[in-house]
């Protein structure tokens, strides 16, 4: 049945190919497919999805492919198609979670923009698209092949290099999904000063419905690729509605400075229990930004989101799992002035 359905699926994208073709030689269809993000979301999404991948004249309609390297780190995917899956599957969802058109948006920060999966979705938008990254071959590849957008490096740490109210949305994919909760505050903060009043901002964040198919699905516990015992510690913290952090060592996780005392118990304490609570026991002078870094996998409860985030924010909705029923998107207005 399955190989009926998939049959069937290819038979109707091969007929809504050789429709397309049929008339492309025509002029204005032509100049309909050049604007970009600025098309119905159904044909946009099917242009990325399908239509390049089987036609090459579509090609350059699109946005281009970073190098496999570079889709392989931010994702783990090894394939354009995939890749390009990814992006629209994203910018559908926050097509869905905003309260008006992205494309009506006239500032955006992709934060944490990565080499371009959502970026690459925002081709032919009319306004102002600004990415940032900490990772330097990121937007070093997004600055020299996407032309319709600004790239900018970022620290790991606060401040960002942007000014007050300059955004009027900001976006953040898999990004608090890595932090522990002295970045998440720091970056919040951060976020709150460069959104405009009256701007939105769509984070992602593991919620519910990610840490229960964590518990129960085999493939996505290996996929977070976390050690038993914090995963366990995490899901006590996550109960008692608390910020659910898993240290990993991964390419972004700084060991302390070379001062700290007793470096290699404090190396052996950072491996397992996390710099912010080295620098607490040891009594490491250091701050965060003359120290190390933490990243990780990270789970937020609701509750937890509505009662801290409101420090900056005003929370208008969370959408559960509307990311691959897997990362949740926090629609957030920022509460400025005499109401924060």
């Amino acid at each position: 049945m399955t190989r009926l359905v998939n049959r069937a699926e290819e038979g109707r994208q091969t007929h809504e190919l050789a429709e397309v073709l049929e008339i492309m030689d025509e002029k204005d269809t032509l100049k309909k497919w050049a604007g970009g993000c600025r098309l119905p979301l159904e044909e946009w999404a099917w242009l990325n999805r399908h239509g390049i991948f089987e036609e090459p004249r579509l090609r350059e309609y699109a946005a281009p492919f970073p190098p496999k390297p570079l889709i392989s780190n931010v994702s783990g995917l090894t394939n354009e198609q995939d890749f390009a899956q990814h992006g629209v599957d994203i910018y559908a969802a926050l097509t869905a979670a905003s309260p008006r058109p992205l494309t009506e948006y006239e500032n955006i920060l992709d934060f944490g923009c990565g080499c371009g999966r959502l970026a690459r979705m925002f081709k032919g938008h009319p306004h102002r698209i600004t990415g940032c990254d900490v990772d330097p071959r990121h937007v070093s590849w997004i600055g020299e092949n996407l032309d319709y957008m600004r790239a900018v490096r970022t620290a790991v740490h606060p401040p960002l290099p942007f000014e007050r109210d300059e955004f009027d949305l900001v976006i953040g994919i898999s990004v608090f999904t890595h932090m522990n909760e002295l970045s998440q505050d720091g970056f919040l903060d951060e976020l709150h000063r460069i959104t405009a009043p009256g701007g939105r901002l769509l984070l992602t964040v593991h919620g519910s419905t990610a840490l229960k198919r964590a518990k129960e699905e085999k493939g996505i516990y290996d996929m977070l690729s976390v050690d038993g015992d914090r995963f366990a510690e995490a899901c006590d913290r996550f109960r008692e509605n608390r910020h659910a952090f898993i240290l990993q060592h991964g390419h972004l996780t700084q060991l302390p400075p070379g001062n700290a005392k007793g470096p290699e118990a404090g190396k052996q304490t950072l491996l397992t229990r996390g710099w912010h609570f080295l620098r607490r026991r040891l009594r490491v002078s250091q701050t965060p930004q003359e120290g190390a870094y933490e990243y990780g996998i990270t789970f937020i409860p609701e509750a937890y989101i509505t009662e801290r985030w409101t420090r900056w924010f005003r929370v208008e909705e969370i959408r559960k799992g509307a990311i691959h029923n897997f990362q949740d998107i926090v629609v957030l207005r920022p509460e400025k002035g005499s109401s924060r």
